[in-house]
C-alpha cells in the first residue's frame, strides 16, 4: 500500500519512505507520451516519487515507441522476457488496453513488483493534464508578477508594503536604491530604516505619528497627509503621504501599502499662483485704504500734532498725545508699504553690476555694524555678467537681507555674500549663522504679512521676492534651526550690453 503523510498545512505529499521506481512499460500508444513526460519532466517531481524508465515490452513495432519516446531503453517481446533481463524493475505499467493482457501480467508478477494497468493509468493522464494547466498558470502568474513588479519599480514615488507592525514586506526599487541597500536586506525592517529624502537624508527616525499608516490601522480606510521635511541643504521639501489597507480573502486587513510622493515643485507653483492672487487682492485693498483710511488718518495726526504744541497740556496728557502721533505715523508707514508692495514696480530693468552692489552694501553695513561684532564677507568666482534690474532696487533687497541676518544673530557673527554663475543665472547668496528657521516658518516665510518679528508687518521677504521676479529672476531660501539661513537671488544676466549704457558701478 502506498504510504502518504500530511504536513502541518494539511497538504498531502509523498514522504519518500519508498525508494525510486524502476519502471517497465508494457504496450505503446498515445499514453506512452504522457508516461515518458511524467517520468522525465522535472515539473512532476513535486507530485510523484522518483522514477526511472528501464525497458519496454509488447510494443509491437519499435517505430511505435520512437514516435513518442527518444529513449534508448531496450524493447522485449514479452513482459516475462523484460523482467528476466531486468530484475531491478519494481513497477509495471500496462497500456495495451487489453484486459486479458492485464490479467495475465497480474497473475505472473513476483511479489516485489507492482502493477498499474491501463484503467489506472487514466488517473496519471489526468494528473498530467492538471500539472500542465498548473504550469501554464504559474508561467502566466510569473509573467504578470514580473510585469507588475517592473511597473511598480518604474514608479518614481516610494512604495512600501508593511505588515501591521510597520515592518517591510515588500518595496519598490527606488526605495532600496536610495537607501543604499538591497531589497533583501530591507525586508522585515521597520519602514523608517528604508525611507529617504531625495538627497539620501533620513525621512524619519521612528514611526512618525503624523504618518497616515497609523490612521489606516485604526480606520481600515485610505488615509493621507501632507508633511514637510528639510533636506541636507536646508531646503524645505513637501511630501504627500498615502496609506491604503490591504485585505485578505476573509476580508481582514492584513497589510498596509504606504506611498510617498514628492510634491515640492508642484507646491511651489501653487504657492506662486496663490501669491499672485494675494497681490491682486492687496492691490484692491490698498486703493480702498488710501481713500478711506489715509485721509482721516492725516486729520487725526494733524490734530494730535497741534495738541502736542499746546502749552496747556500736562505731562501725562502730552505723553498720550505723543502715542497718538507715533501710532498714526506707524499706520501711515504701514499703508505706504502695502501700496508700494501691491503696485507694479516702475524701476528700470538694468543692467546692474551685482558684484559692485554687494561690495558697496557690505562696506556700507560695516560702518554701522562692524563695531558691534558683525563681519560682512563678499566672495565671487570671477568675471560675472551684468544682470537685469534696477541697481538701487537690488541694493535695497540686499540691505534688507543683511538686516534679517543681523537680527538672526543678536550676539554678532559673519554675514556672507557670495556670487557665482549657476545654470545661466547669477546666483547672489546672503547667508548667516543665526537661529535659522523650522519647517513651519519656512513654509510661510514668503507670504505677505507673515513675520516672526515683534513689530514686523511681514512684507520684507515677500517684497524682495516680488521685485526679483519682476526682473525675471527667482528667490529661494534654505535654513536649518540653529545653523543659519541662506537666501539666494537668481538674477537674469544681460548678455549684450551697449557701451553707452552705464552700469551700476558707474552710477555709484
Amino acid at each position: 500500500m502506498t504510504d502518504f503523510s500530511h504536513d502541518t498545512l494539511g497538504i498531502c505529499y509523498w514522504n519518500g519512505t519508498l525508494g525510486p521506481f524502476d519502471i517497465g512499460i508494457v504496450g505503446s500508444g498515445s499514453a506512452l507520451k504522457v508516461l515518458v513526460d511524467m517520468i522525465y519532466n522535472e515539473a512532476f517531481r513535486e507530485f510523484l516519487p522518483d522514477m526511472r524508465l528501464v525497458a519496454f515490452s509488447n510494443a509491437g513495432r519499435r517505430s511505435d515507441i520512437k514516435a513518442y519516446c527518444e529513449t534508448c531503453s531496450p524493447v522485449y517481446e514479452t513482459h516475462e522476457e523484460m523482467l528476466a533481463n531486468h530484475p531491478e524493475i519494481n513497477l509495471i505499467i500496462e497500456i495495451t488496453g487489453d484486459n486479458a493482457v492485464s490479467s495475465r501480467i497480474r497473475r505472473s508478477l513476483p511479489p516485489h513488483v507492482s502493477l498499474l494497468d491501463h484503467r489506472e493509468v487514466v488517473f496519471l493522464c489526468g494528473l498530467h493534464d492538471m500539472a500542465l494547466v498548473k504550469g501554464n498558470y504559474m508561467n502566466n502568474l510569473d509573467h504578470q508578477r514580473t510585469l507588475l513588479q517592473s511597473i511598480i519599480d518604474e514608479i518614481r514615488e516610494d512604495i512600501l508594503l508593511l505588515d501591521k507592525s510597520g515592518n517591510i514586506v515588500d518595496l519598490n526599487r527606488i526605495v532600496w536604491q536610495r537607501a543604499g541597500s538591497t531589497r533583501k536586506e530591507l525586508l522585515g525592517k521597520p519602514c523608517w530604516q528604508a525611507l529617504r529624502l531625495r538627497d539620501g537624508a533620513d525621512f524619519c527616525n521612528r514611526l512618525d505619528p503624523a504618518c497616515p499608516y497609523h490612521k489606516t490601522l485604526q480606520s481600515e480606510r485610505k488615509e493621507e497627509a501632507l508633511v514637510t521635511r528639510i533636506n541636507e541643504d536646508g531646503l524645505l521639501q513637501y511630501y504627500r503621504l498615502y496609506a491604503y489597507p490591504i485585505f485578505d480573502i476573509r476580508g481582514n486587513m492584513s497589510h498596509v501599502m504606504v506611498m510617498h510622493r514628492d510634491i515640492t515643485e508642484r507646491t511651489h507653483r501653487e504657492k506662486y499662483q496663490q501669491q499672485r492672487d494675494k497681490f491682486a487682492i492687496i492691490g484692491e485693498m490698498s486703493t480702498y485704504l488710501a481713500h478711506e483710511i489715509r485721509n482721516p488718518l492725516f486729520a487725526v495726526g494733524g490734530f494730535a500734532n497741534a495738541l502736542l504744541k499746546s502749552p496747556g497740556l500736562g505731562e501725562k496728557e502730552r505723553e498720550k498725545v505723543r502715542i497718538i502721533v507715533d501710532e498714526t505715523m506707524r499706520l501711515d508707514k504701514m499703508l505706504a508699504n502695502m501700496m508700494r508692495f501691491a503696485r507694479p514696480s516702475q524701476t528700470a530693468h538694468g543692467p546692474a553690476d551685482a558684484l559692485a552692489i554687494c561690495r558697496d552694501t557690505a562696506e556700507l553695513m560695516s560702518v554701522g555694524y562692524g563695531k558691534r561684532g558683525y563681519r560682512f564677507e563678499v566672495t565671487d568666482e570671477g568675471s560675472l555678467p551684468p544682470v537685469h534690474g534696477d541697481p538701487d532696487a537690488i541694493k535695497q533687497c540686499v540691505v534688507n537681507l543683511i538686516k534679517n541676518s543681523i537680527e538672526a544673530m543678536p550676539a554678532g557673527g559673519a554675514v556672507s555674500l557670495d556670487l557665482r554663475l549657476e545654470g545661466g543665472e547669477v546666483a547672489l547668496r546672503v547667508g548667516d549663522e543665526g537661529v535659522g528657521m523650522n519647517e513651519q516658518e519656512q513654509d510661510k516665510v514668503f507670504s505677505p504679512f507673515y513675520s516672526t518679528k515683534e513689530n514686523g508687518i511681514g512684507l520684507g521677504l515677500a517684497m524682495i521676492k516680488k521685485i526679483i521676479e519682476e526682473y525675471g529672476g527667482s528667490v529661494s531660501l534654505t535654513s536649518k534651526p540653529g545653523k543659519g539661513t541662506t537666501v539666494t537671488l537668481f538674477l537674469q544676466p544681460v548678455l549684450d550690453v551697449p557701451d553707452s549704457i552705464e552700469t551700476e558701478g558707474e552710477h555709484s
